[in-house]
């Protein structure tokens, strides 16, 4: 709906000025609680209209629907508890913030969903093999029916927003909310069925219902275990980190680049490439004017490592493409970064890193570290070659094929 978007959007600005950053956490925090609160208040409302009509009527399928848009509140409460505990200033037991007590809170809130779904799933069979008439004038199906268009506008509205700060939070929020939408049509579609007889359709209904709750605990679950685990920071933060070092003047490449993330708390590390004549005052200077920079950009802390590179070496481009052939030809390898020289023009030392690929076994990693060491003596027979191997979740300033040295998705040079 555009009209949805329209307005979202413009609540948002007026509420939020600049919420549309990512890394902006003050506007953030803002439509975390404005979406959490408005979905708490809402599904408790809606919770209470559905659980009067189910003891009325007796129908499992919409008690089972209540307790599902119950639990939306429970993981509503969690964003908001989430958000609150984000900006929450760091203590002694936690230097790093509490940025991951949404995640923990979750994992909580999806247990309880998965009890809740059991004890739904176990009531609706046994409902299944002995069924009951249920009851109910159109007036109360015209009123669930209401409370189904009220939880797909609420859906909508949590994608909006969630969509606006890119928070999975708030999505897989607004998925709940969908699931719930779904939900309720299956318990109009009981009570439809009851009044033509067939009165075993509320017992199933009932189990789809658990079968949702079921779906949404999982949802929740893998949504909240990805960030306690150690998941990567999202694609755009990388290009970003790798933009504002490219900006400064001496930067002749980025590499390892690795972010960890405690909710808005980043810690920041990379190394960036520059000319070996530089005087070390100035390679100093160079880091903390990257690391004040990307400070301000995203909260948090950041260190820069300095990688001196002589390019000038009379064998460095003939190393470099020997290399950029076995990188790029093999299957275990994603790129290569930071090669250096020293020596003279054939009796030198070659030190480089590379990057293998996630799955690559250890004997994979060792035949590539022979391979790049013996192509390289093969042309350079007095040469020393070490070659460093990097694990994937260091990330280069751009994916490029290591042959040709053309930016990719994700790679080095």
């Amino acid at each position: 709906m555009a009209w949805m978007q329209r307005i979202v959007r413009r609540l948002a600005t007026r509420l939020a000025p600049g919420a549309e950053d990512p890394a902006a956490q003050g506007p953030r925090t803002r439509i975390g609680l404005l979406e959490g609160w408005t979905s708490a208040v809402v599904n408790t409302l809606l919770f209470g209209v559905k659980l009067a009509l189910g003891l009325a009527t007796g129908s499992l399928a919409l008690l089972a629907d209540a307790a599902h848009t119950m639990a939306d509140s429970g993981t509503s409460l969690v964003v908001i508890i989430g958000f609150h505990m984000a900006r929450s200033a760091p203590d002694k037991k936690h230097p790093f913030g509490h940025g991951r007590m949404e995640s923990v809170a979750a994992v909580v809130i999806a247990a309880l969903l998965g009890v809740i779904a059991a004890e739904m799933g176990r009531e609706a069979f046994w409902r299944l093999l002995r069924p009951q008439e249920v009851r109910a004038d159109w007036w109360v199906v015209a009123v669930i029916a209401a409370t189904l268009v009220v939880k797909e506008l609420l859906a909508r509205f949590s994608f909006e927003l969630g969509r606006l700060i890119d928070s999975q939070a708030l999505i897989a929020d607004a998925w709940h909310h969908r699931s719930d939408v779904l939900a309720t049509g299956l318990v109009i579609a009981a009570f439809v069925g009851s009044r033509w007889g067939v009165n075993w359709l509320d017992g199933a209904m009932g189990l789809g219902v658990a079968a949702l709750i079921a779906l949404a605990a999982y949802a929740t679950l893998r949504t909240a275990i990805d960030p306690l685990l150690g998941e990567p920071a999202p694609e755009w933060m990388y290009r970003e980190i790798a933009a504002i070092a490219r900006a400064e003047s001496g930067v002749r490449d980025i590499h390892d680049i690795l972010v960890h993330r405690y909710g808005q708390t980043n810690l920041i590390s990379l190394h960036i490439e520059v000319s070996d004549s530089w005087s070390p005052l100035r390679l100093h200077r160079l880091s903390e004017r990257i690391e004040e920079r990307l400070a301000a950009r995203f909260p948090g802390h950041a260190i820069v490592h300095v990688d001196p590179v002589n390019r000038d070496h009379p064998s460095y481009d003939r190393v470099k493409e020997i290399v950029g052939e076995v990188v790029g030809s093999n299957p275990a390898s994603s790129s290569f970064h930071d090669l250096r020289l020293t020596g003279g023009p054939n009796r030198f030392r070659a030190v480089l890193d590379v990057t293998v690929r996630a799955g690559s076994s250890a004997a994979d990693t060792e035949r590539l570290k022979l391979e790049v060491a013996s192509r390289v003596k093969a042309a350079f027979p007095e040469a020393e070659v070490v070659v460093n191997v990097e694990p994937p979740y260091f990330r280069a300033s751009h994916d490029s094929d290591a042959a040709s040295g053309t930016p990719g998705p994700s790679g080095g040079r």
